[in-house]
């Protein structure tokens, strides 16, 4: 009996030992281990199309806060060499084979002209962002503008909103825990958080799926619309900024009728300067006629630390132009001008385009007049070619090109250039930016601590 208690210890301190002595790793106090390097896979290219004009009412016409798509809008797209015409009736995702704008892009358009809302509404179907400025609309009486945000995804997205008014941030109840369910898109009054403000602008923060952003202006006077737009994102605010594409046409008239009364005054030219920062901005804006045409005007101002602020462009006659804008503080802009033809009103806003030495490429609406503008701020020339043709733009310039309605152009640059096409269908208009981007794979490497 002993002899086996005895045994039993031996092979208990054994079994002891062994965990005793078990070799761990080999431990490395205040080294980092080398990182891993992981392949990245370039997500599949896809563009968002916001789909029709959203009118208020609902089917019936009744149902105030509903807004409902009316309508249908013609997509022109380009994807590795093959040109495509869809129709949309509501948001379209649209995925494609290549990268890169050069290679696929997309833009969206609607003539309307329906008892609540007249005009053309173009615009470029984006990526989807996870952030985004919108600079420009008006709340007035007889004005509507609805933020549309579009979400192809299969994750919910939550978005929040900061709007920046002439007196500052917006103070409010749901500007923040938005949702915006996966595969729908939501539309927000933004009467319903700056009620009657006339003078705004938005930055967008997006948490989840990435989506497509964009701001649709509605005026009506009376029972008679009076003009329609759809206006893309903006990108960072900037010291030196440029606004391509604005482009007046009938501005006797148009002045005319502004000084008639006072609900038409939003005829006239007028340039939106936003100050984020927190000191205020100092700015001089300079309207050029393109290819030395038109002088225009230069005009300064001063918009406070967080504000945004509306500018009168005054005296200007028709002609292509730009703005040229040089701060001391970062700020972001647009500008707004109209058309008129017969009794019908349109306007459009012009925004500031990032300037990029351009390998993009971009399509042209069916049935339009469609010309590009270029602005060249540097101090040397630019030469662009758009499919196969070059273009020298002075430097310190900008020039107007006409482009053919219906197709696909591609557009490349030596240095840096801003450009944005101005569209026009039967006397509505509508200003789109030419954009650079791509869906990339890479290597990403992966450090474990």
């Amino acid at each position: 009996m002993f002899r086996r208690i005895l045994a039993l210890l031996v092979i208990a301190s054994v079994g002891a030992l062994s965990v005793v002595y078990v070799n761990f790793p080999d431990l490395r106090i205040g080294e980092t281990a080398e990182p891993l390097t992981v392949d990245v896979s370039a997500k599949q290219p896809e563009l968002i199309c916001p789909g029709p004009v959203l009118v208020n009412g609902g089917a019936s016409g009744v149902t105030l806060g509903k807004f409902t798509p009316s309508g249908s809008a013609a997509i022109q797209s380009y994807d590795g060499g093959q040109a495509s015409a869809l129709v949309a009736t509501a948001m379209q995702s649209i995925l494609g084979k290549t990268s890169g704008s050069r290679n696929f892009n997309a833009i969206q358009s609607q003539s309307a002209n329906l008892s609540q809302a007249f005009g053309l509404s173009a615009a470029n179907c984006e990526a989807g962002s996870n952030e985004a400025w919108l600079v420009a609309g008006d709340n007035s009486i007889g004005r509507e503008a609805l933020l549309v945000l579009a979400n192809p995804g299969k994750v919910d997205a939550t978005v929040s909103l900061d709007i920046i008014g002439p007196s500052g941030l917006v103070e409010g109840t749901g500007l923040s825990g938005i949702s915006v369910p996966a595969k729908q898109s939501t539309s927000l009054p933004i009467a319903s958080f700056a009620p009657k403000t006339a003078t705004f602008a938005i930055k967008i923060s997006v948490r989840g799926s990435l989506l497509g952003i964009w701001l649709q202006q509605k005026t009506v006077r009376g029972l008679t619309p009076g003009g329609l737009d759809l206006v893309g994102q903006l990108g960072e605010p900037a010291k030196v900024v440029d606004i391509p594409g604005f482009y007046l046409r009938n501005s006797a008239k148009l002045e005319s009728l502004a000084a008639s009364d006072e609900n038409l005054a939003d005829l006239r030219p007028m340039l939106r300067v936003v100050a984020p920062g927190d000191k205020p901005a100092n700015f001089i804006a300079q309207v050029q006629g393109a290819d030395g045409t038109n002088f225009g005007t230069v005009i300064q101002g001063t918009v406070p630390a967080g504000t945004t602020k509306d500018f009168e462009l005054t005296d200007l006659s028709d002609g292509n132009y730009s703005i040229h804008l040089e701060s001391d503080e970062p700020i972001l802009a647009a500008a707004r001008f109209s058309r008129v033809s017969g009794s019908n009103q349109d306007f459009a806003w012009a925004v500031a385009v990032s300037p990029t030495k351009l390998k993009a490429g971009f399509s042209t609406v069916g049935n339009a007049i469609s010309k590009l503008s270029i602005v060249n701020s540097n101090d040397k020339p630019a030469k662009v070619q758009i499919s196969g043709q070059t273009y020298s733009i002075p430097a310190n310039s900008n020039s107007s090109i006409t482009l053919s309605g219906g197709r696909a152009y591609s557009i490349s640059s030596d240095i840096e250039v801003s450009v944005s096409q101005v569209i026009d269908i039967s006397g509505g208009v509508a200003v789109v930016p030419v954009l650079d981007y791509a869906s990339v794979g890479g290597k990403l490497k992966v450090s474990v601590r």
